[in-house]
């Protein structure tokens, strides 16, 4: 039997990756956990085109998969489980372990070394949820994944049919867990006792960086518990969260040809584990969702709010907020004196997506105002969120 689907692995795992596509696909459209946020046209020939990508960089650069590494393991006697004697039953669930562990401990150092995540923030760059997103990864951390990985089923001397079915169940389970998915709450929460569920792994790609680096496991759901990184619910809700980065938020980011040069474009940003605290102005800003925003607009004391795009933005396609008060990001620094009445008031800011907004707050805390907030994703979030803002009364600053 395991000849049999040793022989036969390549189609065996084409068969298994089509059936989970498909299968998942029907499913989040017959029962969604999420609004879509972006259509499947704008989002999946991106995602699917990198599946091509990578596939081919993987025939190219290396001559055997994992489960041929692990057969030629078993035959020289090569790795751990190869010298020593147990049930072969034992070696094959050790070695499912072991490879799961190696696959968490991947995950969190591609977040931990702000050149790994350079390359990484590509798959967390998705504007919406879904099975597609589970197999979107930028095909240079596709190969050093493959390198690491036959490095371990080679020092662990791994069972050929272990890896063949770790193989199998860990891109199933990662095409499931990204699904976009309603489970009932109580399966929800009796199944990511056993395995990734798709509301667990969401806290994942959450905007907030407290949730982004949270939840790293794609199969079993033991390590995040046992070593500190679980986060059961993000903090604003599975329909009110914002799903992606603070950067990439132009749908146009989306294409593949910009996906294949994410890690070449921008800072680091403040996502990175080690990175907390250094360097850009997002960093230190406070933020506000769009939906706490909508909600704010409608009490007291009602937000300053100060739009620091170009007067040519401020009046285009994404609209403005009502009364919204238009200084230009350069202009800022000489309107400080005319807006020191409203030091004692909250204040929001608001630009395109989010870059100018963050670095006028980090001015207005060094001129003294305490309650300032960034527009999390913009004027594009907003958009997103509830179509381009229509607003009767705006004002520049005299």
């Amino acid at each position: 039997m395991a000849n049999i689907l040793l022989a036969h692995e390549p189609a065996i795992r084409l068969a298994f990756f089509g059936g989970m596509l498909g299968g998942m696909a029907a499913w989040e459209t017959l029962a969604p956990r999420r609004r879509r946020a972006i259509s499947r046209w704008t989002r999946w020939p991106g995602n699917l085109g990198i599946v091509v990508l990578n596939t081919l960089a993987l025939r190219l650069t290396f001559p055997v998969a994992a489960v041929g590494v692990a057969a030629i393991a078993e035959e020289r006697g090569w790795g751990l489980l190869n010298n020593v004697a147990l049930p072969d039953w034992t070696r094959i669930i050790i070695a499912f372990l072991l490879l799961d562990l190696a696959i968490y401990l991947q995950h969190v150092m591609f977040h931990a070394v702000p050149a790994l995540w350079r390359l990484h923030r590509m798959h967390h760059a998705d504007l919406d949820f879904d099975v597609t997103t589970g197999a979107r990864f930028h095909p240079v951390e596709i190969l050093l994944s493959m390198g690491l990985k036959l490095a371990v089923v080679a020092a662990l001397g791994a069972p050929a049919v272990a890896v063949l079915v770790f193989e199998i169940v860990l891109n199933a389970t990662s095409m499931f867990n990204h699904a976009n998915l309603r489970l009932p709450a109580g399966v929800d929460r009796m199944l990511r006792w056993i395995v990734v569920t798709p509301d667990m792994h969401r806290v994942h790609h959450s905007i907030v960086v407290d949730e982004t680096n949270s939840n790293f496991g794609f199969n079993l759901p033991w390590w995040d518990r046992l070593l500190g990184t679980y986060q059961a619910q993000p903090a604003a809700g599975h329909e009110g969260m914002t799903i992606g980065l603070d950067i990439f938020r132009d749908p146009g980011q989306l294409r593949l040809d910009r996906m294949l040069v994410q890690p070449l474009v921008g800072a680091v940003g403040r996502y990175p584990i080690n990175r907390r605290g250094h360097g850009d102005a997002d960093d230190k800003a406070s933020w506000i969702e769009p939906s706490a925003l909508a909600d704010r607009l409608g009490r007291e004391p009602q937000p300053l709010i100060i739009d620091v795009r170009g007067p040519d933005e401020f009046a285009g396609e994404l609209g403005h907020l009502a009364g919204a008060r238009n200084i230009p990001l350069p202009e800022l620094p000489q309107h400080l004196r005319d807006l020191d009445r409203f030091k004692e008031r909250p204040v929001v800011l608001v630009c395109r997506t989010q870059m100018r907004s963050a670095k006028a707050a980090a001015m207005l805390r060094e001129a003294g105002f305490r309650d300032v907030a960034v527009l999390r994703g913009g004027m594009v979030e907003w958009a997103r969120r509830t179509g381009p803002a229509r607003a009767d009364v705006a004002t520049r600053p005299r």
